[in-house]
């Protein structure tokens, strides 16, 4: 038997088809689309011997049996070609299933009985290098049968193609372009028997076929194969393409340097060996690297992992930003294809999910009693995939949960004896397992995630807290206001009641006899005037209070008038100001400029300085002056008094929470403290100049409009 190229491919084809669909149909038996497709990738691996049982050399009815032989997983292919793309394409049309498939096996099984038919193949010739058969009548009828079928499966897969999510559909593009080239195998063997041409050997078609096949399986997910397969799919498919360029490029250099400088074949072997010799080791590492960037990832490290959550997420006292930092940070420290965080909500008692990447159920959720949770909150241990979810009673239940998590790993976030949340880790890129170290590490970092989580709760309860405290606070001084609203609504009122009832007893006494019509809608509409007046005055004042009682909706940032806004605050308080004889005067320059800020939240501020220096006061006379101006590029506000001032030992206390110098009950202590929140959340600053028994004064600075439009 000579050796040739033809050889050669089909060796390799046979080999690597052979492992590929051994890896991929073993133990999947029970999986339609992996059974399909091992039995027609193993009987066209077989098929593909035909170049080495043409080429014995032990007489020609001994070859001519072989050949025969070979054939017979050849003529089972093309159902089987049928059935995969049924099959992966989850074809849901079992009455087209049923009277496409039934003739196609039947047809198959019937050839078999004709491959030992003299008409089938009637003899094997030799054609330049390579052994051909002799076609006879019966194999003319098989031929047909096999591009028709393959037309068929073409036009099914594009029909599916159109109706299938986008992530399926390139799956389905990778069997499409591995069919195309894979159907070209059988039709250049069919084509040297035929025509009388030496074509490329086609079994490198074949291989080609199982290479996309493979890299489908290894990128795309293609029929939901494990690791191990990937692997082997990947390292068989580098082999088997390392080991092609090498026969490729020995077969072309043969060729050339005979034909060219006349050399004999061993003779024009050597250059081309000397060739590859220098080439294959740059290409191996290549293609390792290649595979190990864009399949394989290299191994995580772990150090980097700590310090992400020691440095980075431990910080991190935002609730919502917590989740997705740490779902991000495992992503892309541990090269994973998947992880998702499910946090315990108390109120509707369920684990519900903060943040998922690559998670198959965005919404996925667990109540208490689930399978999941009772053993992670039982144990405080892991979960791995396949391993001691199989020890676990309802293992069902739970690997059904594993895979809407698209999860290997699950791991307990526990604070305390307390589960608060559910850690769940996919597949590595680089296709490892889990190891020990693995799940210790981060069976560590889970409870630092713990801690972290609480800590931002409790910011976020503390937030909370404040913002209630902060809203009683105002309406203990609305409480405060009440008398001198009651005074500023009842005098306008007051009026009101009194025309009307100077209108009704003169109308009684007769006193409107000898008005005539105009006369009395004269007097009708004075009357009328002077209470739509009083009437508004006292909507205008109702209106202020409810404004100010309203709490302030954060990010509502506009222009602010201050000037404007002390008129505001005075109407408010002006008469509690006039009945405990203070004074408010307003100094403020024509143009002053306008600040971008939360008009409530600054009407809160000036509300509380103006307030807490008129309650300041211990004088007959006292006075506040409120002055505005500009000074290099800000807007400046100042509010002095003349009160009690405030002790130098006392006044690095005033912006604290809770902290107050009235008597008890006259206040809660809260409120400098949000002035100064308030004034910095506006981008703003407070500073305070103050001396006993001669006064105080706050000082507020804003950037104004230019500054903000020159830093933007």
């Amino acid at each position: 038997m000579e050796i040739n190229i033809y050889i050669v491919a089909a060796i390799i084809a046979f080999l690597f088809g052979s492992s590929l669909a051994f890896f991929v149909g073993r133990n999947s038996w029970h999986n339609p689309p992996r059974r399909s497709f091992a039995l027609v990738t193993q009987l066209a691996a077989l098929w593909c011997l035909f170049p080495l049982a043409a080429s014995f050399n032990y007489g020609e009815e001994t070859n001519l049996l072989l050949v025969r032989l070979v054939y017979i997983p050849g003529v089972l292919v093309p159902p089987f070609i049928l059935q995969f793309i049924f099959d992966v394409t989850e074809d849901r049309r079992p009455t087209l299933k049923k009277m496409i498939l039934g003739p196609a096996h039947f047809v198959s099984i019937c050839f078999i009985f004709f491959v030992f038919h003299p008409q089938f193949i009637v003899g094997i010739k030799k054609h330049a290098s390579l052994f051909v058969f002799v076609p006879g009548g019966i194999f003319h009828i098989f031929a047909a049968q096999y591009i028709l079928i393959c037309l068929i499966s073409f036009f099914l897969l594009i029909q599916n193609l159109r109706r299938v999510e986008s992530k399926n559909r390139t799956k389905l593009q990778y069997v499409a372009l591995a069919s195309t080239i894979g159907i070209f195998s059988p039709l250049f063997h069919f084509s040297s028997s035929y025509f009388k041409w030496e074509p490329f050997p086609h079994d490198f078609f074949f291989i080609t076929y199982s290479s996309i096949i493979a890299y489908a399986v290894v990128r795309h997910q293609l029929m939901d194969i494990e690791v191990i397969i990937r692997r082997t799919a990947v390292f068989a498919g580098l082999f088997a393409f390392v080991y092609g360029t090498f026969t490729v490029v020995t077969i072309l250099g043969q060729e050339f340097f005979k034909s060219t400088l006349g050399w004999n074949q061993w003779t024009a072997t050597i250059p081309t060996v000397l060739i590859i010799t220098f080439a294959l080791r740059p290409l191996e590492i290549f293609l390792t690297n290649a595979t190990e960037k864009f399949l394989f990832q290299k191994k995580y490290d772990y150090r980097e992992l700590l310090k992400t959550f020691t440095n980075e997420v431990l910080t991190v006292l935002d609730l919502q930003k917590l989740p997705d930092q740490t779902v991000a940070g495992l992503i892309r420290i541990m090269k994973l294809e998947s992880a998702s965080l499910l946090l315990y909500d108390k109120d509707n008692k369920i684990y519900k999910m903060a943040a998922t990447v690559g998670a198959k159920e965005k919404d996925i959720s667990f109540k208490d009693d689930d399978t999941l949770v009772r053993y992670l909150r039982a144990s405080q241990q892991a979960i791995l995939k396949d391993k001691s979810a199989d020890k676990i009673e309802g293992e069902g239940v739970l690997k059904d949960s594993f895979k809407k998590l698209n999860a290997q790993l699950c791991l307990p976030v526990p604070l305390h004896d307390e589960l608060i949340g559910i850690l769940c880790l996919g597949m590595k890129k680089s296709g490892e397992d889990y190891t020990q170290e693995d799940i210790d590490i981060l069976t560590t970092l889970a409870r630092t995630e713990a801690i972290a989580i609480s800590n931002a709760r409790l910011f976020d309860e503390l937030s909370k807290t404040q913002a209630e405290a902060a809203q009683r606070e105002k309406m203990a001084v609305i409480g405060t206001l009440a008398a001198g609203i009651n005074h500023e609504i009842c005098n306008p009122l007051g009026i009101v009641r009194g025309q009307c009832e100077v209108f009704l007893l003169n109308l009684r006494d007769g006193l409107y006899r000898e008005k005539n019509v105009e006369q009395m809608i004269k007097i009708a509409s004075d009357i009328m005037n002077k209470v739509i007046k009083e009437t508004d005055r006292a909507t205008g004042i109702t209106k202020k209070l409810s404004n100010f009682a309203k709490p302030s909706q954060k990010g509502e940032m506009e222009e602010v008038f201050i000037d404007k806004e002390v008129d505001e605050v005075m109407g408010l308080i002006g008469h509690d100001m006039r009945v405990n004889n203070v004074e408010v005067q307003k100094d403020f320059p024509p143009n002053f400029p306008v600040i971008r800020a939360d008009k409530k939240q600054i009407q809160e501020v000036l509300f509380n300085i103006i307030r807490n220096a008129a309650q300041a006061m211990d004088k007959k006379e006292g006075r506040i002056v409120v002055t505005g101006f500009s000074e290099n590029g800000s807007t400046v506000i100042r509010i002095a008094d003349n009160g009690s001032g405030i002790p130098k030992d006392k006044i690095g206390q005033i912006f604290n929470p809770f902290y107050t110098t009235k008597a008890p009950g006259k206040g809660t202590g809260l409120g400098l403290f949000i002035v100064k929140q308030v004034v910095e959340r506006n981008k703003g600053s407070i500073a305070v100049e103050s001396e006993a028994g001669v006064g105080t004064t706050f000082t507020l600075r804003f950037p104004s409009m230019a500054a903000l439009a020159a830093a933007a």
